[in-house]
């Protein structure tokens, strides 16, 4: 089935992450193109408040709806989906952008790993929502999927292992889902940022990799319109910039073992300062 181009005016969309970082930036980028249903999702109510309120003044006329809620709990999907319902609403455009990441060496500290809760939040929580609002859109024979991806898919990262790993499994189910779905009419697309300044840690930048940010510090406005174009084509994984394009092309001529090593070397084992109470975007 050949894609429709997509019809902001006569969609729906709900995104993740919506309080703040890319998926603040890719809500403002929907509304820009001309979505006039929203549903933000975020755990810290003010802050996801405030983004709402800013999108109505963005955007006159859209109608915005937010549900402030913690994805990492397991029953959050099913209360999404009924809120969502109540409101006679379907979702036609799915951003899966909520993430944590702190640094951490894994199982050191069973009562702050938060290894598990990355697993809830960036893998469950995506998987769930997909199955919930995926079968109406194959059934309407339109929509599509967004999910923010990360160049760590592409490398193991010691002291953000999880992090990595929940990636890397977004990179392959995005893509194997895209396939699945060829002939349906729905989109499953992947955006794959490098750092971008974010709040997931406590320097505001997102992922942090030592050295490594000489490859460049993204801006989440950039990222937004990168995503949203890369929804329309319906890519498979549409890595941000050419920094970011190079890389992976310098670190795909090494092995993974020797990757990870050099990896661990810029980044630096996690200080006693980081080991506060994990941020969510």
């Amino acid at each position: 089935m050949k894609l429709q181009d997509i019809d902001y005016a006569r969609s729906t969309a709900l995104v993740t992450g919506a309080s703040s970082g890319i998926g603040r930036a890719i809500a403002f980028e929907l509304a820009a193109r001309g979505i006039r249903k929203m549903v933000v999702v975020a755990r810290g109510e003010e802050k996801l408040a405030k983004a709402a309120s800013e999108l109505r003044q963005s955007a006159p006329g859209i109608d915005v709806r937010e549900i402030s809620i913690d994805l990492s709990k397991h029953d959050a999907p099913a209360e999404i989906q009924r809120q969502v319902e109540a409101w006679g609403w379907q979702v036609d455009l799915l951003v899966n952008d909520a993430g944590i990441a702190r640094k951490q060496l894994f199982a050191k500290d069973m009562e702050t790993d938060i290894s598990l809760l990355t697993v809830d939040l960036m893998i469950r929580a995506v998987i769930d929502l997909s199955l919930r609002f995926l079968p109406p859109m194959v059934e309407r024979g339109h929509g599509g999927i967004l999910n923010v991806c990360s160049t760590a898919a592409y490398n193991p990262v010691p002291f953000t292992a999880m992090y990595a790993a929940s990636k890397a499994f977004m990179l392959s189910w995005s893509q194997a889902v895209r396939e699945e779905n060829r002939d349906t009419g729905v989109r499953v697309a992947c955006i794959v940022p490098g750092v971008t300044e974010t709040n997931l840690d406590g320097d505001g930048h997102g992922e942090r990799r030592g050295l490594l940010d000489a490859v460049g510090i993204d801006q989440p406005e950039d990222v937004a319109k990168a995503a949203v174009d890369a929804l329309e084509e319906n890519a498979a994984q549409s890595i941000v910039g050419t920094n970011n394009k190079l890389l992976k092309v310098a670190q795909g001529l090494l092995p993974d073992s020797l990757n990870a090593r050099l990896i661990s070397k810029a980044r630096g084992a996690p200080e006693e300062s980081d080991n506060v109470g994990p941020n969510q975007g």
